[in-house]
């Protein structure tokens, strides 16, 4: 496991951010799951648009103020997408960081999906 955890660890985007006042989660949130979401950033999206497509969505008809609309509603609401994109982040753990994270599994997804909608919205457009 430590091979994998080291493979992981180096794909990862070095990503500067002062966590020095920092609760843990709040450091787990930008030690782990920012360059995790920032490496996979090309997949989440493609999922996402898949998934859109699978559901007959046309997003690209609707306005910016709509797009973030529907962004935001299907991912905290449509538990199939939203259980594929953590899946894809969950994935992407170390073993001690997949520890950490079945301790406090409510608190991590909901910062894993804050973060998706922000990442999506920024990138509605290519949707």
């Amino acid at each position: 496991m430590e091979n994998r955890d080291l493979l992981l660890t180096k794909l990862r985007p070095d990503i500067k951010i002062d966590t020095e006042r920092s609760t843990v989660l709040e450091v787990f949130q930008s030690v782990t799951l920012r360059p995790i979401l920032k490496i996979q950033n090309h997949l989440l999206l493609a999922l996402f648009s898949a998934h859109l497509n699978d559901n007959k969505i046309n997003i690209g008809l609707l306005k910016d103020e709509k797009k973030e609309e529907l962004i935001h509603t299907l991912l905290k609401k449509d538990m199939a997408i939203k259980n594929v994109l953590i899946g894809t982040i969950v994935g992407f753990f170390t073993e001690k960081e997949s520890l950490f994270y079945f301790s406090d599994k409510r608190a991590i997804n909901k910062r894993i999906v804050e973060l998706l909608i922000k990442r999506i919205s920024d990138q509605k457009n290519v949707l």
